[in-house]
């Protein structure tokens, strides 16, 4: 063995001892992190629901999660869509609580958010909220599943709500794509069908048709035993169970047999194949699929897992790095498929360049190369011991989640694992088997390969009924399957070597002095570095207890506000760097330290996380790249296609999001899509090496250091930064983004030839001025409106699939915005709907009582004080207050101060000022031109997520 080798090896085993005999801790029969300080039970309900309560006194947020292992796949052949038909009506009215809007209305009331998916396989509903109401959410939240009315007339409209969202996706690619891949797949086996749903699916031409079918399927299809439920709260566990037992155990058991389908995914006999589709975008990749035997029952030793591991590799010897260098590729991904009773699957996905896309066979064969050098030499004991230890190292320390995400994932890991590992399943890989590695990759061969092709230029001579995706099945010829069989072995593509940097030091430094310790050990000190125009804050970090940090670093410059052709080439220069550094950056990813540089309004940014053994190593080598990158031509042209083609993909975005980046553009004076497309036609690289030396000739560094490090440490990094960037000088020089001040006489109105089959309105409204006041008053009006702004035009009129409205904070002058797409209202429709709306909100604000404007005021301070979960988090919260020169760290203390100093006449005026300055985005869909009188019976379901417009 190569003396280096055995070193790292050795290294490995001796991390692996210290990890092993530290890394187990156990709550009741469930292995958990010795970094979790939560508790841990498990029940069964004489339903024969299996329950996982988890108490975290200290959380500000409870959620519950219920998943039942029934999705699409369940539909009847003549029903498609019908399951999730199923999601949309649970939430629209229980037999106790018969409001279709009462669930939304009290989660949204109550500091929460919820949202539910269906999947093949499985369905999932879910939720977060204040934690001291936790117990009546639980009481809502599970009369879905006790008695839902399914009432007719929901029942009727809510079939437009999925068509709404169907759509609302038929210029979606990935939907396009999927769709046409359907078309290669066994009709037998159900992920060949229409999952979604539309108005043609759901029929409801004889009343009640439709209802008596979805009752139908709820009863045949819904079961306790099915059923897995997460509830997380701060209550102790006893009284968590207690709340399970009441408000869960009358979930009907029907001890219906688990759902199951042996059907494989593509016919053997149709193999292998070639799909040529169509895209809309500009964007072009190759993928290679390969059915496999189930994985599954091998998930402690996740063969799939490694394999995908070693071809996704980035680094020396990948089949991404050769890929690039001839110029073909911009990036690559592979990892298993979903796994089903009879087989899995594994799959890679190439983003080809324009010339890539003239070289698919040859870059099929390269792939195949490196499989015939992997089969040949297997995986060793010592590269699997390393990912051994990675997946050690993560569970180890694991970072807690938002409860939300984290009750989700736990009911899928209590589906398929043993009770003992639904916490630890995911990161377990400690069974070393090269002969079953070697099965799996026996089956990564030509002959068992689904071959897709993906680019706009591409011929198709057929289109798939749904979303008219343009494609092409052909079947791939003997010759081809010959060549690839026989390739050679490239010298330049081998299995990687061992990761240098994986954390070895994972001791927590000392705590200095309780007196230079700042308030609450939550708020960082500044450090004098002794020289202008640097700024060093650092927080050693006190509460979560883990081995890492997290160093953010700014260079800002007044050049950046200069226009589009630096707003250009700052991004390009962002890319050229990330795409020098990939090799190393994604080492250290893997070993848990990740890096992310990004161009931004007033200069460009490097964020560094994880453990902080190596965090001074590679901030300095990131630096030191920033200041001297290797500015080849190949690279560039590159970087700048890839950058173009992002520029040319944003007009084909769907229609909400292009009306909101239009918005940040008036709003906060950045350089349009189209001056951004016209700069960058005629970019070169003696620009942008030009911009550089511009960039460093005066700026100004600031730096967050925080973690695990001394102060000292922290101080040594930014002396680092400082002599490996170089600036000639440092200077307060960072620009102002100064935000457009809205006045009652502007009326702006913009309107976008957007090519969507929906039309789409955004509404903004915007504050007073930037004073705290403002802030509050506009921030606590977003939150009493949200609910019914939702209800009436979501509900009731059902406008469209995309209905929300948000706070549209741009830096710190408050807004609302009001936002509906929608597939059969016009743009002058939507208008009078929300003005409507705003007419009537006014007088329901008047009227509202002083004890529910109270319950709101405690819903958003619970919002702005949300708990830090991970460094990261506070890291995030920290960055932004320093980049909005709030350096005495206490935004959220004086917002929430300021919230329970307003009043309803404050409200009131704030509101009526809000109306009198307003933009109106809007565009005109080539579905918008149904009758108007058919407006009122389109409805959709709305989109949850929150749309962040801070920088």
């Amino acid at each position: 063995m190569h003396t280096a080798l055995f070193a790292r090896v050795k290294l490995i085993l001796t991390l692996l001892l210290i990890y092993c005999s530290v890394s187990l801790s156990f709550a009741g029969n469930i292995i958990k992190s010795p970094n979790d300080s939560r508790e841990y039970h498990s029940i069964t309900l004489e339903n024969n629901l299996r329950v996982l309560l988890i108490s975290d006194p200290d959380t500000d947020k409870a959620a519950a999660s219920l998943d039942i292992s029934i999705g699409s796949a369940a539909n009847p052949k003549d029903r498609a869509g019908l399951a999730h038909f199923l999601e949309h009506m649970l939430f629209l009215g229980t037999k106790k609580y018969p409001e279709a809007g009462e669930y939304q209305s009290f989660i949204q009331s109550h500091g929460g958010t919820h949202n539910a998916f269906t999947a093949l396989k499985n369905t999932n509903y879910f939720f977060d909220i204040k934690a001291d109401d936790l117990e009546p959410a639980l009481d809502r939240f599970s009369q879905f599943f006790i008695s839902p009315l399914f009432s007719e007339e929901y029942t009727d409209r809510e079939r437009h709500a999925v068509n709404s969202e169907y759509s609302a996706k038929l210029k979606d690619d990935g939907r396009r794509i999927y769709a046409a891949t359907q078309q290669a797949m066994n009709p037998e086996h159900p992920a060949s069908r229409f999952a979604v749903g539309n108005l043609d699916t759901l029929a409801n031409d004889e009343p009640g048709a439709l209802r008596k079918d979805l009752i139908s399927f709820y009863q045949n299809n819904y079961s306790a035993n099915r059923m897995r439920l997460v509830i997380l709260g701060k209550q102790p566990i006893g009284q968590l169970e207690v709340m399970a037992k009441q408000y869960f155990a009358n979930i009907e058991n029907k001890d219906l047999e688990p759902f199951s389908f042996n059907q494989p995914q593509f016919k053997p006999s149709d193999l292998p194949l070639e799909i040529a589709i169509s895209t809309l975008k500009d964007n072009r990749s190759l993928s290679l699929s390969f059915p496999t035997q189930p994985s599954l029952p091998y998930w402690k030793s996740k063969p799939l897992h490694l394999l995908s591991s070693l071809v996704g590799y980035e680094g020396k010897g990948s089949i991404l790095a050769l890929l690039k260098d001839k110029g073909w590729a911009t990036g690559l991904g592979a990892s298993p498929g979903e796994d089903f009773d009879t087989e899995a699957s594994f799959h890679v996905q190439i983003s080809l360049t324009p010339q890539g896309l003239q070289h698919t066979d040859e870059i099929v064969s390269l792939f195949f190369s490196f499989m015939k050098d992997l089969k040949k030499t297997g995986i060793s004991q010592a590269l699997f011991q390393e990912e051994h230890l990675l997946n050690e190292q993560q569970f180890r320390f694991l970072s807690e989640q938002e409860p939300i995400h984290y009750v989700t994932q736990l009911t899928h890991s209590m589906q398929d694992y043993p009770e003992a590992n639904w916490l630890n399943a995911a990161f377990i890989i400690e069974q070393y088997n090269a002969d079953i590695f070697n099965q799996f990759t026996e089956s990564i061969r030509p002959d068992n390969m689904v071959l897709s092709i993906q680019a706009p230029e591409l011929q198709t001579d057929r289109n798939e009924h749904y979303y008219n995706s343009a494609y092409r099945i052909t079947p791939i010829s003997s010759e081809r399957i010959s060549r690839w069989q026989q390739v050679d072995l490239s010298e330049n593509l081998h299995i990687r070597n061992a990761n240098p940097f994986i954390a070895e030091n994972i001791e927590l430094k000392p705590q200095p002095e309780e007196s230079s310790q700042p308030e609450k050990n939550q708020t960082p000190i500044n450090i004098d570095t002794g020289k202008t125009g640097v700024s060093l804050w650092h927080l050693q970090d006190s509460t979560f207890n883990v081995p890492k940090a997290d160093v953010y670093f700014t260079l800002l410059s007044p050049i950046a506000r200069e226009g589009a052709a630096v707003t250009a080439g700052l991004n390009i220069y962002a890319d050229m760097l990330s795409d020098e550094l990939n090799q190393t950056l994604y080492d250290a990813a893997m070993a848990g330290l990740n890096a992310r540089i990004y161009a931004h309004q007033r200069g460009i940014s490097v964020r560094i996380s994880g453990f902080n053994d190596k965090i001074d190593l590679l901030s300095k080598l990131i630096a030191k790249t920033l200041r001297s990158p290797e500015l080849s031509q190949a690279r560039f042209e590159r970087v700048l296609q890839a950058y173009k083609e992002q520029l040319k993909n944003a007009e084909k975005d769907k229609p909400y999001n292009q009306l909101f980046r239009v918005s940040y553009e008036q709003l906060m004076q950045d350089p349009s899509l189209a001056e951004l497309q016209q700069a960058t036609d005629s970019y070169t690289l003696e620009q942008l090496s030009a911009l550089i030396e511009r960039l460093f000739e005066s700026t100004e560094l600031r730096v967050l250091s925080n973690g695990n490090l001394l102060a000292e440490e922290a101080l040594n990094i930014s002396d680092t930064l400082i002599k490996a960037l170089q600036p000639v000088k440092t200077a307060a020089v960072a620009p102002l983004v100064d935000i457009r001040r809205l006045t009652p006489a502007d009326k702006l109105r913009t309107t976008l030839q957007i090519e969507h089959n929906d039309s789409a309105v955004v509404l903004y409204l915007q504050g007073q001025d930037q004073s705290l006041k403002s802030r509050a008053s506009t921030a606590l009006l977003s939150e009493v409106l949200s609910a019914p702004f939702y209800t009436q035009l979501r509900t009731e009129q059902q406008l469209g699939y995309i209905v929300f409205a948000t706070p549209m904070p741009l830096r710190k002058m408050p807004g609302i915005a009001l936002v509906v797409q929608s597939p059969s209202a016009s743009p002058t429709a939507i208008q009078q709907s929300m003005n409507d709306f705003l007419d009537r909100f006014k007088q329901q604000l008047t009227d509202i009582p002083d004890e529910q404007v109270n319950q709101f005021k405690s819903s958003l301070k619970a919002r702005i004080n949300a708990q830090d979960r991970q460094l990261q988090d506070r890291s995030n919260r920290l960055w932004q207050e320093i980049d909005q020169d709030e350096t005495n760290f206490d935004t959220q203390i004086k917002l929430t101060q300021m919230i329970d100093l307003l009043s309803k006449d404050d409200l009131t005026d704030a509101f009526s000022s809000l109306l009198t300055r307003q933009m109106i985005l809007q565009n005109n869909g080539s579905g918008s031109e149904v009758a108007e009188a058919n407006m009122l019976k389109n409805l959709t379901k709305v989109s949850i997520a929150q749309e962040s417009a801070t920088q």
